[in-house]
C-alpha cells in the first residue's frame, strides 16, 4: 500500500501548486516541489517491479516502507488542512502533529512568534520537512534495492539491514531446478485445490467440457491452435483441462501428450523441464544441460507429431512469447490447451476464437455438485435437503467454495442444527476450515500491478452480497487519491479503466449493464471479499466494522479506511463510537446501516476524504462536516437548507445530498456552491441551481467557472442562459426535471433548453418534465450527445428529425 500512499501524496502536492501557490512561501514551495520530485521517483520504482513476484525483497521493502509512507502522507494532508487556517493550528493538528512525532511541538514552543500567522507557517514548514524525511528514506532503499537487483545505483549499503540481506541471498535462485520447483510449490498450492475437486468429485462441466473436447479433436482444421480456458481463481479451471487431457478419446487422438503447470514464478528451465518429464524423456542427463538444449529437446520430441500440451495457471504474456517458440506447427492438428486468471493473456496468443470464460454455477449445479461431495452416489437425507440446498445457494457458484464446505459438513453431525450454524455464515466456514482457498486467491492479488492494488482493496468497504454502482465506485476511487494522472483522460476515465482490468482479472464480477452495454453495477465472490478484507486489514488499509465491535482495536490508529457494516438486529440504534480514539487518521468513513451517532463525532476524522453516511438519518445538515477541509466526497440524508459555509469544504469534488421528508418549501442551492472550483459531481434528489447573477450575488466581479464539473443531477427549472452555460463548460451529463407549475408557454422559452447546443462535453441528456397538460419545449441538442431521455417533453413529430440527426446517439 506504499504505492497508494505516494500517489496520493503526489496528488495532494500537485493540487497545492497548480491551484494554490500564491499561499505558500517560496521555501515552501521549493520543498514541496523537490518532495515531488522524489515521489515521482518511487511511483516509477514501484510500477517497474510490481511484476517481480519471485523477489521477496521487493515485497520485503514495502513492508518495511508501507508505514513510513503512510505517516509521511500524514504530514502532507495536515500541511494541506492547514493551508487556509491563518496560521492557527486547530486543536486536532496539534493533536496528530504530537502522534506522529512528538517533538513537533517541543520545537515550536521554545520559538517565540510574533504573529500566529508566523507559528503557523513555521509548522507547516515543519510538516513538509518531516514528509520529505520519510520519504528520503525510502527513495535511499528502494535505491539500494535496485542496484541489489543489477541496476548499477550508487550503493549505499549501510541503510540495508542484515535481515533484507539474508532475504535476498535466500532468494538469489541456484541451477538446481528443484529447489526452485519446491519453492513454486510452496508459494502456490493452485494445484493441491484443483486435484481436491478433482480426486473428491467427476463434476460435469458439461458445456464447455464438449465444447472444448470438439475443438480438440477437430480434424478438419490441422493447423496448430490454442484453446483458453479463462477464469477465476477455484472456478474449475484446471479441473476441466485435466479431465479433456484424460478423456480416452483425447489420449488415443494424439501421437504424444504433455502437461505442465506455469505459476507465477514463471522459469522457462522449469517449464521446459515439466513438459519433458510429463513425455517420461527427462534424463538425470538432460537435467544439467542448457536452456537452449532443453528448448531443442522439447522442439524435437514434438516435432513431426500431432500432440496435445495442457499449460495450467499461465499469468504472463511473456511467458507465452518466450516458450511458445518451442512448439512446431506441421499441419498435424496438434492442440494447446491454456488456463489462466487473466483475459489479456489469453488474447495474446492470437486466438480469441477459442476462449472459453467459465462461469459460476447455478444453483442447482451448485446442490449437485456439493451433494456429490457429502454423500457420493447416496441420496441426501429428506430432512438436509432444504438446508443443504441453502448452503449451496451461499457459495455463489464458485466449486472451491463448494468442495471445501462439502468436506466440512461431510465431517460434520448430519442434523439440521449443525447445518443451520454452517449455513448462518458460509463464507467465514470455507476460509477458516482451508486456508489453501485464500491462498489461490491471493495469487490473483499478488499479481495485480501497483495501480490495481489498493483500488482492489478498496472494495471491502461494501458489505457481502452488495451490488456495487460503478459511478458510485469511481467518484470514491478518485476522492481517496489512488489514481495516478494520465495524460489527455480524465481521472473518471483512468477509474473506469482500472475497473475494466479487474474484471479482466476475474477478480470483480458484472452484475448488470446499461442499455449501452457499459457496467451499471458488480459485485465481488463472497470468498474474494473475505480475503480482501482480510488483507486489507493486514496492510493496515481498511477497517471493518460492525455495530457491537471495537473500531480501533487496542487504541490504533493506523487504519487508512473504516467502513460500519449493517447488522439487522441493530438497525437506528446508536453506534459506540465512544470506542474511538480522541483523533483518527482514517481517509474514508463509509456508513453501510442506518445507525444513529452524534455529528460530533467527525470531529475525530479530519484528514478525511470519504463521508459516505447516505444511509443515516440526520435531522439537519451537520455543520461539524464543515471541518472537515480534507473531504472529496459527501454523501448524506437530512431535511433542510444547505448551509452557505459548505464552500469551506474547498477540496469537495461530490456532493450527494438525499432529502429523507419532502418539505412544502423549494430547497435551493446555496449561490457559495459556485466558489466551489473543485466539484466534479453535484448530486440531489430534488434542488434548485440559481446563477449567482440573476440573484445579484457579489462575487467581486469574477465570472465563477466550475471547469471540472462532470455531472448535476437532481436539478429542477434550471435555466441555461449565457452566462449559466459559461459557469459548467465540462459538463458530461445532465438530470434536469420541470414541474408543471412553471411550464407555461411563456416560460418554456424562458428556460432556453434550444442553447443545451452549446454543451459540447454533453453525453447523457435526461429531461423530465411533470405535466397536467403537454406543453412545447424548443429544443437544440449538442452533437456530443449519446444517451437522451426525454419525458413529459411534448415534442412534435415534425421535431424528432432534430433528434435522428444526432450523429453519436446511442440510446434513446
Amino acid at each position: 500500500m506504499a504505492y497508494a500512499a505516494v500517489v496520493s501524496i503526489q496528488r495532494t502536492l500537485e493540487q497545492i501548486l497548480l491551484f494554490h501557490d500564491r499561499h505558500v512561501s517560496p521555501y515552501e514551495k521549493q520543498n514541496i516541489e523537490s518532495l515531488h520530485e522524489k515521489l515521482g521517483f518511487l511511483i516509477q520504482f514501484f510500477e517497474q517491479y510490481s511484476s517481480r513476484k519471485s523477489d521477496e525483497m521487493i515485497a520485503c521493502l514495502e513492508r518495511r516502507i508501507r508505514d513510513e509512507a503512510y505517516q509521511a502522507q500524514d504530514f502532507a494532508d495536515l500541511y494541506s488542512t492547514n493551508l487556509f487556517s491563518r496560521g492557527s493550528f486547530s486543536s486536532f493538528e496539534v493533536k496528530a502533529a504530537n502522534y506522529l512525532l512528538p517533538l513537533v511541538a517541543a520545537a515550536v514552543k521554545n520559538v517565540t512568534f510574533e504573529h500566529h500567522f508566523e507559528k503557523g507557517m513555521a509548522l507547516r514548514c515543519l510538516l513538509v520537512k518531516l514528509a520529505t524525511e520519510k520519504i528520503d528514506s525510502v527513495v535511499v532503499l528502494a535505491a539500494q534495492i535496485k542496484e541489489r537487483l543489477g541496476l548499477n545505483l550508487k550503493r549505499e549499503s549501510d541503510s540495508i539491514t542484515q535481515h533484507e540481506a539474508e532475504v535476498f541471498e535466500k532468494f538469489s535462485w541456484s541451477d538446481d531446478f528443484q529447489s526452485r520447483n519446491s519453492l513454486r510449490a510452496g508459494l502456490s498450492k493452485y494445484g493441491m485445490i484443483g486435484s481436491s475437486i478433482r480426486n473428491t468429485v467427476v463434476f460435469e462441466f458439461d458445456n464447455h467440457f464438449m465444447q472444448i473436447k470438439e475443438q480438440v479433436l477437430n480434424a478438419h482444421k490441422s493447423k496448430l491452435k490454442v484453446i483458453s480456458i479463462v477464469g477465476m481463481g477455484g472456478i474449475g479451471k484446471t479441473t476441466l483441462a485435466n479431465r479433456v487431457y484424460a478423456d480416452p478419446s483425447v489420449v488415443y487422438h494424439f501421437d504424444i501428450r504433455a502437461l505442465a503447470t506455469v505459476s507465477q514464478s514463471y522459469c522457462v528451465r522449469d517449464f521446459l523441464l515439466s513438459v519433458l518429464d510429463s513425455m517420461e524423456k527427462l534424463t538425470d542427463e538432460t537435467r544439467r544441460e542448457s536452456d537452449d538444449q532443453l528448448k531443442l529437446h522439447v522442439y524435437k520430441n514434438l516435432k513431426g507429431r500431432r500432440y496435445l500440451l495442457v499449460i495450467d495457471d499461465i499469468w504472463d504474456t511473456a511467458a507465452w512469447d518466450e516458450m511458445k517458440m518451442v512448439f512446431p506447427d506441421d499441419n498435424m492438428g496438434s492442440r494447446i490447451v491454456l488456463t489462466t486468471q487473466l483475459v489479456d493473456v489469453a488474447a495474446h496468443t492470437g486466438y480469441s476464437d477459442h476462449l472459453h470464460r467459465m462461469s459460476l454455477l447455478s444453483d442447482d449445479e451448485s446442490w449437485t455438485l456439493l451433494r456429490a461431495k457429502i454423500f457420493g452416489t447416496k441420496p441426501c437425507p429428506h430432512n438436509l435437503q432444504d438446508i443443504g440446498k441453502k448452503i449451496a445457494q451461499k457459495c455463489h457458484g464458485l466449486p472451491l467454495s463448494i468442495v471445501v464446505i462439502g468436506g466440512l459438513l461431510s465431517k460434520i453431525t448430519m442434523t439440521q442444527e449443525a447445518w443451520h450454524a454452517v449455513a448462518a455464515n458460509v463464507t467465514s466456514f470455507v476460509s477458516s476450515s482451508d486456508d489453501n482457498c485464500l491462498e489461490i486467491l491471493k495469487l490473483s492479488y499478488n499479481y495485480l500491478p501497483q495501480h490495481l492494488k489498493a483500488c482492489f482493496l478498496y472494495l471491502g468497504v461494501f458489505p457481502e452480497d452488495y451490488e456495487i454502482s460503478v459511478s458510485k465506485l469511481v467518484k470514491l476511487w478518485v476522492a481517496v487519491g489512488f489514481l495516478k494522472h494520465v495524460q489527455f483522460q480524465t481521472v473518471e476515465d483512468t477509474a473506469e479503466k482500472y475497473l475494466e482490468e479487474l474484471i479482466d482479472r476475474n477478480l470483480i464480477l458484472i452484475s448488470k449493464k446499461n442499455s449501452e452495454g457499459r457496467i451499471k453495477t458488480c459485485r465481488m465472490h463472497d470468498l474474494l471479499l473475505a480475503f480482501c478484507v482480510k488483507e486489507a486489514k493486514y496492510e493496515n488499509f481498511l477497517q471493518v466494522s460492525k455495530w457491537y465491535a471495537s473500531l480501533f482495536p487496542g487504541g490504533s490508529l493506523s487504519e487508512r479506511h473504516l467502513s460500519i457494516h449493517p447488522i439487522e438486529a441493530f438497525k437506528y440504534r446508536s453506534f459506540p463510537f465512544y470506542s474511538l480514539p480522541s483523533i483518527s487518521f482514517s481517509r474514508s468513513l463509509v456508513c453501510m446501516g442506518p445507525y444513529c451517532f452524534p455529528s460530533s463525532v467527525f470531529l475525530k476524522f479530519k484528514l478525511l476524504r470519504v463521508l459516505d453516511a447516505i444511509e443515516v438519518e440526520f435531522l439537519r445538515f451537520p455543520l461539524e462536516v464543515l471541518e472537515l477541509q480534507n473531504l472529496r466526497y459527501i454523501a448524506l440524508t437530512y431535511e433542510g437548507d444547505i448551509p452557505g459555509t459548505i464552500s469551506k469544504l474547498w477540496n469537495l469534488q461530490t456532493l450527494i445530498i438525499n432529502q429523507y421528508f419532502r418539505r412544502n418549501g423549494e430547497i435551493y442551492l446555496p449561490l457559495e456552491i459556485w466558489k466551489m472550483a473543485h466539484l466534479r459531481h453535484i448530486q440531489f434528489a430534488e434542488a434548485y441551481l440559481i446563477d449567482p447573477i440573476a440573484a445579484n450575488f457579489d462575487f467581486h466581479g469574477k465570472l465563477l467557472i466550475l471547469e471540472d464539473l462532470q455531472s448535476l443531477s437532481g436539478i429542477w427549472n434550471l435555466r441555461f442562459t449565457k452566462e449559466m452555460l459559461q459557469r459548467i463548460p465540462n459538463i458530461k451529463k445532465l438530470v434536469i426535471s420541470y414541474d408543471s407549475l412553471n411550464c407555461t408557454e411563456k416560460a418554456t422559452s424562458y428556460y432556453q433548453l434550444e442553447n443545451l447546443v452549446n454543451l459540447h462535453q454533453l453525453k447523457d441528456l435526461k429531461i423530465c418534465v411533470s405535466l397536467v397538460s403537454p406543453t412545447m419545449f424548443k429544443f437544440d441538442f449538442p452533437s456530443t450527445v449519446e444517451t437522451l431521455t426525454l419525458s413529459g417533453c411534448g415534442i412534435p413529430w415534425h421535431d424528432l428529425a432534430i433528434i435522428g440527426s444526432l450523429p453519436n446517439l446511442k440510446v434513446l
